[in-house]
This record gives C-alpha cells, structure tokens and sequence, in this order.
C-alpha cells in the first residue's frame, strides 16, 4: 500500500531537529503575513475582536506572533508522530503540574484547548497515565488517517469516536477511573448538542460535552496546556485542576465558567492561541 504524500513529508522533516523546523516555520509565517489568506485573514479578524484594548500597531505584532506559532505547531508534527517518546520527555517540563493530578484517584478529564504544542500532551501522558481516551473524528484519507492513529498511539492514546457511541465510551471510561483528553474550544457544528456562550465578550456555541460528563461521572476535572519556547526548543506542561461541582451543575453557568478559565489561560499566551479558527457565531464576524 502507498503512503500518501502528507506522510512522505512528515517522515522526511522528522529527519531534522527542532529549531531547523522552526526555521522553516518562520519562513512560511513570513509568507502568509503577507498574502491573502484564511490563516492571515481570520487572525486578523479574532484579534480585532478579541483585543480592541491595542491599538493597530499593537494587533499586527500580536497577529504577527500568532500566525508564527501556528505555524510552530504544524511545524513540530514530524517530531511529535516520529520521534521517539524518551527524545520528545527530554524537551519537556512539568513544573506547573499541580499535585492534585498526580493524586486524584477518580476519572479524569483534562480540558486541552488549542494553545502552543497541544498535540504533545499526549506525549506527556504517557508516563503517568494508562491509555488516556480522546475524541477522533476519522480524516478521509484512510492512509493517513491510519498513520495519525497509529503514531498518537505510540503513546498509549486511544482514539475514540465522535458519535454517540464514543460519548459512552467515554463514560464507561470515566467511571473506571480512566482519564480522558477533550478539545473544549472547538465550535461545534450545527448538528451537535451545543450551547450559546462568551468567550472574549464575544458570542461562541460551546459544547456541552463537558457539562454532560461532569453531572454523570463523579470525577476531577483539570486545565491544561503546553507552551513552547522557542529560543530553547522546551515545551512546559501545566495542568491545574478546575471547579467540578460548576461544570456539572447548570449547563449555562456550566459553559461560561469553562470559556472564562480558557480565556485566563489564553490571556496569559495570547500570541501561542490558535487564532486562525472561525472560533465564534457567524453573525460576530459581520461586524469585523
């Protein structure tokens, strides 16, 4: 069976260290800076709304940053599928990992929204947690989709679907003290269950995932995050616990306190946020 072409080309840049990918990384930021383009376009636009406290010069520095981490994180998906897991820990710190991880004895569910390296804290996982689930919907590639799957799987991640049956999945899961990853910043398509709420004043349809298995499952719900430096090609680790009792109890509140914790985090690493996501309810964007 062929490898489709995506593949040839993670495999040949895993070939090279980190800071040569972000060197090349930066020469493509360089480009989509300065062409028409979605990535350039909708930064842009996030920006405009998310931080109309900067003046102009201030959002095209922030925009600058943002579309050169984008570009980080593509960059760094050759190392992530293709190292080997001892040389991915060794760029890795975990300082900012509260105690309370490693001590919670209940399902887990960590909040990873896109911020920095995300995909590497599968990588982390690996050594403290069994089998970790997350949601997965299949590309249509079925090469390449295997290839993802089988390289997330290196690290002990199991994929599991975005359809009902993957929400029980989940919940027997969790009800067996196992500990699952889910992605709460992606805006839910029309025909998912989802809710109206804010993120950054603005109006966002959030998904009602987290609320669902916080009134289910008795369990420790936690933040997390991995932001890069690049200068020194480290990728640092936090994971800090979040309010269980408020995610499970009133959906709206349910919704609004998670974004409001996103937000605090994204505040704090604003340029390593992906903002190049139609994040927000069309109507939002009229006005940009």
């Amino acid at each position: 069976m062929s490898k489709p072409a995506a593949q040839y080309c993670i495999e040949l840049f895993s070939h090279a260290s980190l800071p040569t990918l972000y060197r090349l990384a930066d020469a493509v930021a360089f480009v989509l800076r300065n062409t028409s383009n979605q990535v350039s376009r909708q930064t842009r636009q996030n920006i405009a709304l998310c931080f109309p406290e900067l003046d102009k010069s201030a959002q095209r520095d922030l925009c600058r940053d943002v579309i050169r981490h984008t570009c980080y994180t593509l960059a760094e998906l050759p190392a992530l599928w293709c190292w080997p897991t001892e040389r991915l820990l060794e760029r890795m710190n975990s300082d900012d990992v509260s105690d309370s991880f490693y001590q919670s004895t209940r399902g887990r569910i960590l909040l990873a929204p896109h911020i920095g390296a995300w995909e590497s804290m599968t990588v982390w996982l690996s050594q403290s947690v069994e089998n970790p689930m997350y949601l997965y919907k299949r590309r249509k590639n079925k090469d390449l989709d295997q290839f993802i799957i089988d390289a997330r799987a290196r690290f002990g991640g199991v994929p599991v679907s975005t359809k009902k049956s993957g929400l029980r999945q989940l919940l027997v899961g969790l009800k067996k003290g196992g500990c699952i990853g889910v992605l709460p910043d992606q805006k839910p398509r029309d025909t998912k269950v989802r809710i109206e709420s804010r993120f950054f004043g603005q109006d966002a349809p959030t998904t009602t995932l987290v609320h669902t298995l916080c009134s289910k499952i008795d369990c420790d719900v936690f933040l997390t995050a991995v932001t890069r430096s690049p200068e020194t090609g480290k990728w640092n680790v936090s994971i800090q616990p979040l309010d269980r009792e408020r995610l499970g109890g009133d959906e709206i509140d349910s919704a609004q306190y998670m974004n409001d914790q996103i937000e605090l985090l994204v505040r704090r690493f604003p340029e390593q946020y992906q903002w190049g996501y139609r994040r927000f309810s069309n109507r939002v964007y009229e006005s940009v």
